[in-house]
């Protein structure tokens, strides 16, 4: 029974997944579909894993091509999901590049059992190069697409909150160090663990509790770059000689000014204390372009919208915790123009390196 569950537990926890989002495909839009495709597939990859290490050799034997075709395809589906939160919101000829090793690797162990038996092995072996090598390359370039995502959605909201994909960087680093597990056991050879349960139960865990992670993080995550594009009415992200045009022209007749009126808006006027704020509100509040009012932001000020708003909301937040109502920290965050207690204490402690009781206490002592 203990084997059972050990040997076939990455496998339902991806069927259960991949189930409960095919129930849901109607309303689902690219992000959730890639997903749902990606927990399709490691279904059938983890199935492969359960016939193997079941001893089905007859079986594994047949669906073989399909293990390797599974191996090659989970990490460029996770890559494509990935691009599809982060950067472009459909599908192209030219995302479809990153399965040509896949397509290679696939060809070659299905040739090579319909043809020459005698080279299964060493097909294998090239499957499994590739996969050592697409590893590293979905982690370095899905990092750098989420990277670059945060430096939009940072210069555009006041609060990221739900709207970031921190969990996919961690997510990432997870399939890095799993991947470097699955290549080990490559080495090692299945066979050694297939030998005790509890040799098989480390991976099959660790396995499970990451799948089971992506599947409910990617089915409940809904913002993407899409629904970005749609709210900050642009097509697609400015491009960078419009934007150092933008700086310089700032630099050479209004900084100042909109510097000046900034800061009245934000001291005076408090429009930090409105919730979810956005970069547009405050250019249609100056009469301005957003970008020249990024600009300054971001030279003037060295920061992002988002922190340079956190920071007149700290300020905000601290004159209410000093005060002699006591403030209960939701008061304390409504008041302060944050989305919640959550999105007060982590911008709080960012700004100061400390929590609001923390600081409470020892102001008040």
């Amino acid at each position: 029974m203990f084997r059972d569950i050990v040997t076939l537990l990455p496998f339902f926890v991806c069927l259960f997944w991949t189930a409960v989002m095919a129930a849901d495909l109607k309303r689902s839009k690219l992000p959730q579909k890639l997903i749902l495709i990606f927990m399709g597939v490691s279904t059938i990859l983890y199935f492969s894993h359960s016939v193997y290490f079941y001893g089905y050799s007859r079986i594994y034997s047949v669906i073989d091509s399909l293990y390797s075709i599974a191996m090659l395809s989970v990490y460029p589906l996770f890559y494509l999901y990935i691009q599809s939160l982060a950067k472009e919101p459909l599908l192209s000829l030219k995302n479809l590049n990153i399965f040509i090793p896949t397509l290679i690797g696939s060809l070659l162990v299905i040739l090579a059992h319909l043809f020459a038996q005698g080279l299964v092995d060493i097909a294998g072996k090239i499957v499994r190069l590739i996969f050592v090598v697409q590893v590293p390359l979905v982690v370095v370039y899905g990092c750098r697409l989420i990277r670059n995502y945060h430096k939009r959605i940072n210069e555009y909201y006041s609060s990221t909150e739900g709207r970031e994909l921190d969990w996919l960087n961690r997510m990432l680093f997870l399939l890095f160090f799993t991947g470097l597990l699955s290549v080990s056991a490559g080495i090692i050879g299945r066979d050694y663990f297939s030998e005790s349960s509890l040799l098989l139960m480390m991976p099959s865990f660790a396995f499970s509790l990451m799948l089971f992670y992506i599947g409910h993080t990617g089915y409940i995550q809904r913002f993407s770059v899409l629904d970005f594009n749609e709210e900050s009415h642009e097509a697609k992200p400015e491009g960078r000689e419009e934007q150092n045009e933008c700086s310089k022209g700032i630099q050479e007749k209004t900084r100042d000014k909109i510097k000046g009126e900034l800061l009245v808006l934000f001291r005076e006027k408090e429009i930090f204390r409105r919730r979810d704020l956005r970069i547009t509100d405050v250019s249609m509040e100056l009469g301005t372009n957003r970008s020249y009012v990024s600009s300054v932001v971001n030279v003037v000020y060295n920061t992002t919208f988002t922190d340079f708003v956190n920071h007149y909301r700290v300020e905000y937040a601290k004159k209410l915790l000093l005060s002699d109502e006591n403030h209960i920290l939701e008061y304390i965050a409504e008041e302060s123009g944050f989305a919640s207690v959550n999105s007060l204490l982590r911008a709080f402690r960012k700004e100061t390196g400390t929590t609001p009781g923390q600081f409470r206490k020892r102001m008040v002592g």
